[in-house]
């Protein structure tokens, strides 16, 4: 397998140096993470749309309509807010198995981690599944459980795909890490919220300028916003999916000892497997 430069370091890292080989991840592997994300985020989109239209929810941020139809709209927020979740989930596994070669500087195609994705289809999805269900029960509870809930969460497609391991223990690895000191909870909601803040002003931004040539609320406007929207989540998704995947390299790194495991591995010249028995105990034991 050809080598080229690690876009992950092989140490534990700060907030920045996290956010930073990220970018970097999503650099090396973006016409895969962007399309599997610009996928998803347009089916979220059309989901979302007659539930919005049912609420009363108009573009262009959907703000919620507590006046008239208060209930009708948190229903839809609450769904909403699981979709993105359970996006998100999906895009966590395509994510992690594009960590993996970032760790190791080994330069892999989109095609090859396109097919190890879809070799895990069905656990992700029960993950993906899963994290939807308890996020959507959570917002209903005015969000008060959301944060730590989904900081908990957000680990587990990596686990899943980086360790071969099944959905209910990547979700049990994922508790496991990332409430280890509560610091991987802390970074993703943080991201979440950092993206969440650029988001909206690239999606205000967008219908300030669809505004100069369509008339809002009519049909052609509530069609170019779903775009709009769709575009901004593509990288906002595909960015915090890398988010995930490093935070679990980087958090078993923490934990775990894995750049230990990885060095020794590389003086006795052995293969590196990151699901391998050798790295997962590395400093368990």
């Amino acid at each position: 397998m050809e080598e080229t430069r690690a876009v992950i370091p092989m140490r534990p890292l700060t907030f920045g140096e996290l956010l930073d080989a990220a970018v970097s991840l999503l650099r090396a592997q973006a016409p895969l993470l962007l399309g599997a994300a610009f996928v998803l985020a347009a089916v979220q989109q059309v989901l979302l749309y007659p539930l919005r239209e049912w609420a009363h929810m108009r573009p262009p941020a959907y703000w919620l309509v507590l006046d008239d139809y208060p209930a009708q709209s948190w229903l839809v927020f609450c769904v909403s807010m699981a979709l993105e979740a359970g996006v998100l989930s999906l895009l966590g596994g395509f994510a992690g198995a594009a960590a993996g070669p970032g760790l190791l500087g080994r330069k892999v195609r989109g095609r090859d981690l396109l097919r190890q994705v879809l070799r895990r289809a069905l656990p992700l999805l029960v993950i993906a599944a899963l994290t939807a269900a308890l996020i959507f029960a959570t917002s209903l509870v005015l969000m008060l459980p959301w944060p730590l809930l989904f900081g908990l969460l957000g680990l587990a497609p990596p686990a899943l795909v980086v360790d071969r391991i099944g959905p209910f223990r990547a979700i049990g690895r994922s508790f496991k890490l990332a409430g280890r000191g509560l610091r991987g909870v802390f970074i993703r909601v943080g991201g979440y919220i950092s993206w969440a803040a650029i988001r909206l002003a690239l999606g205000l931004g967008g219908a300030a300028l669809l505004e100069i040539w369509l008339r809002p609320y009519g049909t052609g406007y509530a069609i170019a916003m779903i775009a709009v929207w769709t575009i901004v989540d593509t990288v906002a998704y595909a960015a915090l999916a890398c988010i995930d995947a490093v935070l679990y390299i980087e958090v078993r790194m923490r934990v775990e000892g894995l750049d230990v495991a990885i060095g020794r591995l590389r003086r006795l010249n052995r293969p590196i497997d990151l699901a391998g028995s050798v790295i997962l105990g590395a400093a368990v034991r």
